[in-house]
């Protein structure tokens, strides 16, 4: 696993920031990638944003997710708010939780599982470096913090490659198998 630091000023619009350009050119992030949380100047060619900023589709990032085919897309940037309070601000408590709690975020992950296709990679922005996680068939291959400075938090990337299409397996192991 690769593991670089770098600084640069802080910005509300992670997709601004020059370090998090530069590695999300070196993952080829654009056609064939979602992006669920988009804001502004994701790259990623299906963009969703709740609260629209020019992205093509306004829905709670869980319920656009939930829409999408599997195994069918090459990545996606993963970028939700980091916490229940910036969550509270934006967003109606919805699916028994908002966009910061616990359980949406799992949630949103089982879906980026479900939709990735096997060797393709999720890049997810946050406080910690959980990524997508071994039971979801992901494997961390690199991890890039980024320092704001002493009076910000550090932004976490973690990238994840999908190694193996688990919901695949679990069809096999019990073929009434379905996703919730």
């Amino acid at each position: 696993m690769k593991i670089n630091r770098v600084w640069s000023m802080p910005s509300k619009w992670t997709f601004e920031m020059k370090p998090v350009q530069q590695i999300l050119a070196s993952y080829n992030v654009g056609q064939g990638w979602v992006d669920p949380f988009a804001g502004t100047k994701s790259p990623a060619e299906h963009r969703n944003d709740i609260e629209g900023r020019g992205n093509p589709y306004q829905m709670d990032a869980y319920d656009f997710l939930k829409s999408l085919p599997d195994n069918s897309f090459e990545g996606v940037l993963f970028d939700p708010p980091y916490s229940v309070t910036q969550c509270l601000r934006k967003y109606t408590p919805r699916h028994k939780g908002t966009a910061g709690m616990a359980e949406y975020r799992t949630k949103c992950k089982d879906e980026i599982s479900r939709i990735v296709k096997t060797g393709g990679i999720c890049v997810s922005f946050c406080w910690d470096s959980t990524g997508i996680g071994k039971k979801r068939s992901f494997r961390i291959e690199e991890i890039l913090l980024v320092c704001h400075g002493g009076c910000h938090y550090d932004t976490i990337i973690t990238i994840d490659r999908k190694v193996f299409n688990n919901y695949a397996i679990q069809h096999l192991r019990n073929p009434t198998y379905t996703r919730s």
